[in-house]
């Protein structure tokens, strides 16, 4: 017999047993337990075997399973993807920061649709969700033949896949003499053969390497053929809570859907011998009477009038007397801490007001969200090779327009304006050159080419050069302090700067 719970968990779903075809290659390309046998009948199982199968050590296996079915583990990882899939992302120029709109530029295009199948939305989406999920996440640039390594993909290269990231195999070029930690003059290729997807016992071809950007969330194992280089996944260590919660789960849904056994109804009617049972008859006319008269439905009664003495034994628990939902709390804020989310993000039922939930998910953006993100453009940016070639170009993200953020940009104006008086009290001083102060601001230097004397300080420049700075500095004084009670603006002495 298969033990199945109501909300749609299947031991077989949840720990997949292990096949092999004649050869005697194993097929299950998320192996759960080890030597599973293909019996049907728990109950004839050997006890490490049944051990094996339903010990909760063994619940975070199959980890996109789990993603699919496990509210408390598919809230933090969406939590995550949904946030990061949300930013505006956009080319710039490497030269000067500036934003490239123009829609028909290469990368543009991938921004709107990597491939065929899905939005850049999505496709950021999916990415994480195998990455956080799983450990490890996997592009594919779908290149033609004609296209080698060198060629520059996002000049060359218009469609990009998520790979299934538990179906793809990592082959090394030399199984037993792999040139770990050593010189390697080629590359990645002198360690990794390429990548092949497996389904069931057939393997696609083989990907090349240069065609494949590997995105790990961890450490890589260096050792075996069936996880070489991939990451352990975050849920690896949260098998015992996301255990509980499929026991919890369990239970609940049985006593709401199945219910069980309330109780029995014990006749108390006594002889000399003691307690007497109820003949057959007697029981089929009490159950006929007690569903045919009394109850909820219409015409029957609320209440029930017995002509024989009987008491009621309660066999069930309620669910408030198993508190369920203190366990799935606390299993669920393991979890999500594991995500770096704190606690007071977590889904609960008594979510009433919480006055620091806006600081906490400020939190998570600053500390995982923005993070996450910006490492993903710069390592996409390395794949795609926007940074070679004529014209350099990088993948940037922008997280301005999320609402639990703007108190932060505001302080950050604030900042930014304390930081230019600084500056200017600075240049004024001779201390700092306007390519410093620049800098200082996140702004691009300029060229000596353009302006030779960005790069010079206030003592460095000549009688033209102080006045040319002298004109800027009022331009920009007089356009924002039209204050005089006379209607003019004072001019700047020849040479100076104006005073902070």
């Amino acid at each position: 017999m298969h033990k199945t719970t109501d909300m749609g968990f299947n031991l077989r779903d949840i720990f997949p047993m292990r096949k092999k075809d004649g050869s005697g290659q194993q097929l299950s390309d998320v192996p759960v337990v080890t030597n599973a046998p293909s019996a049907t009948n728990y109950s004839v199982l050997a006890p490490d075997v049944l051990e094996g199968i339903l010990h909760p050590k063994y619940a975070g296996d199959n980890f996109l399973t789990l993603f699919a079915t496990v509210p408390e583990v598919f809230w933090p990882i969406d939590f995550i993807a949904s946030r990061v899939a949300g930013a505006s992302f956009v080319v710039r120029r490497s030269s000067d920061d500036s934003v490239v709109w123009r829609l028909s530029h290469p990368v543009n295009g991938i921004l709107s649709n990597p491939n065929c199948l899905m939005g850049w939305y999505e496709f950021i989406y999916n990415h994480f969700v195998y990455k956080l999920c799983t450990g490890n996440a996997f592009v594919r640039a779908a290149m033609g033949d004609h296209l080698d390594a060198e060629a520059l993909k996002w000049k060359y290269c218009d469609t990009y896949w998520n790979l299934p990231a538990t179906r793809v195999k990592i082959e090394p070029k030399n199984m037993y003499s792999v040139p770990l930690f050593g010189v390697t003059p080629g590359g990645i290729e002198d360690i990794v053969k390429g990548y092949r997807i497996a389904f069931g016992s057939k393997l696609t071809e083989l990907i090349p390497t240069y065609q494949v950007w590997h995105d790990r969330d961890g450490l890589p194992s260096y050792g075996g053929r069936v996880g070489f280089l991939k990451a352990m996944s975050r849920l690896a260590p949260l098998k015992k809570p996301i255990g509980n919660l499929i026991a919890v789960y369990s239970a609940r849904n049985i006593i709401y859907v199945k219910r069980g056994g309330v109780g029995f109804i014990v006749q108390q009617q006594q002889d000399k011998a003691g307690t007497v049972a109820m003949t057959s008859d007697e029981k089929k006319a009490f159950v006929k009477e007690l569903t045919d008269t009394y109850g909820f439905s219409e015409g029957q009664f609320p209440f029930g009038v017995s002509n024989i003495p009987m008491s009621f034994v309660r066999t069930n628990l309620s669910i408030s007397e198993l508190q369920p939902f203190d366990e799935t709390l606390a299993d669920a804020i393991t979890i999500a801490g594991a995500y770096g989310i704190p606690s007071v993000l977590v889904p609960r039922k008594d979510q009433a007001t919480f006055s620091n939930q806006a600081t906490a998910e400020k939190a998570v953006y600053s500390s995982v969200v923005i993070p996450l993100a910006k490492r993903f453009c710069k390592d996409f940016t390395t794949f795609l090779r926007m940074e070679e070639g004529g014209s350099k170009y990088y993948l940037d993200c922008d997280f301005s327009g999320v609402d639990c953020l703007q108190e932060g940009l505001k302080e950050a104006e604030e900042v930014k304006k304390l930081v230019n008086e600084r500056c200017l009290e600075q240049f004024n001083k001779g201390l700092i050159t306007l390519n410093d102060w620049r800098g200082q601001i996140g702004e691009a230097m300029i060229e000596e080419s353009e302006l030779s004397l960005a790069s010079k300080l206030k003592w460095q420049m000549t009688d033209e050069e102080l006045a040319t700075v002298a004109k800027i500095f009022n331009s920009s004084f007089t356009n924002n302090n039209q204050q005089q009670e006379d209607g003019t603006n004072q001019q700047p002495k020849e040479g100076s700067a104006v005073q902070g």
